[in-house]
């Protein structure tokens, strides 16, 4: 499976946990993540169903939205080895570029050896 912790939270998830009970099956990883735009809350996500989903509240980011890179139980436990893709740039190349380097920060951390 293709693990996106961004849409853990979409969908309602917790990312983390979704992340341990699905790591023996994860080939492909997105450094993903979404932030809230000011003054909406998760809360404010949920649709009439009761359910989570896309919302113009929400924006893409790879670096600081609502899922914590440095609690994630890194996939080197694993000895994961696949693919991890940036879902970013909505706003231009610089943005992507900050992405990419908070990534090798992430991997030069939890993939140690």
């Amino acid at each position: 499976m293709q693990y996106d912790p961004s849409n853990a939270i979409v969908a309602g998830d917790d990312p983390v946990a979704l992340l341990e009970r699905v790591a023996d099956r994860v080939v492909s990883m997105h450094a993903s993540d979404r932030y809230l735009v000011p003054g909406a809350s998760l809360e404010d996500l949920r649709q009439s169903d009761g359910t989570l989903g896309y919302s113009p509240s929400l924006r893409h980011a790879s670096r600081e939205g609502l899922n914590d890179y440095t609690h994630l139980p890194h996939p080197g436990a694993t000895r994961y080895a696949g693919w991890i893709s940036i879902e970013d740039g909505m706003n231009g190349m610089e943005e992507m570029a900050q992405s990419l380097e908070f990534l090798r920060q992430m991997v030069a951390t939890h993939f140690k050896g």
